[in-house]
């Protein structure tokens, strides 16, 4: 009987370690599923971004062309790049205004800064600046942005018409900047 019995705890032995076997593939074969599912709708969601995908237009300004006549500078281009970055004037003339502490008058379409002596490429790094905190968003690079004003909280957002991200400007730091 003992030899029955070796045999006997034997065969349900190898039945449980069969059993076991044939779960463990089930459950690989179920992750296999699982992968394939996954990649498939990878795939689909690639194609479907790039098939949707938009391009972003480039912001093209010109150079600012500055001329300095005494202690003053004018800018002369300055009503075309306005036009250019397609902006509420009053909002790059109070900006501009605020950086050069109200010493700015603004004439025949050119921008006129007394008392200073400005140089163009201190205007481009002052414009790409200007560009980077109010008009260029944030998340997508895109130009394609709105200037919107929360009256409750008092705080101006940058909303991108592209990938709709929202975020504050930086405006409150000027004490004279108004929203028009």
């Amino acid at each position: 009987m003992d030899i029955n019995n070796c045999f006997s705890s034997i065969n349900t032995s190898r039945q449980t370690i069969e059993q076991n076997v044939t779960l463990m593939n089930n459950i690989e074969i179920k992750q296999q599923k699982k992968k394939e599912l996954y990649l498939k709708a990878l795939d689909k969601i690639i194609s479907l971004l790039q098939k949707n995908q938009c391009p972003r237009p480039k912001l093209q300004i010109e150079k600012p062309q500055v001329k300095i006549e005494g202690c003053r500078s004018i800018w002369q281009n300055y009503s075309t790049i306005c036009n250019q970055i397609k902006m509420n004037s009053k909002v790059i003339d109070q900006y501009f205004s605020a950086l050069f502490y109200h010493y700015v008058l603004i004439r025949n379409q050119q921008l006129i800064i007394r008392g200073q002596r400005v140089k163009s490429t201190h205007i481009v790094s002052l414009l790409q600046q200007f560009l980077k905190e109010q008009k260029i968003c944030s998340q997508c690079k895109s130009a394609d942005t709105n200037l919107v004003k929360n009256r409750k909280i008092k705080l101006i957002f940058k909303e991108c018409r592209i990938c709709r991200a929202t975020c504050t400007v930086e405006g409150s730091k000027f004490k004279c900047f108004r929203f028009p």
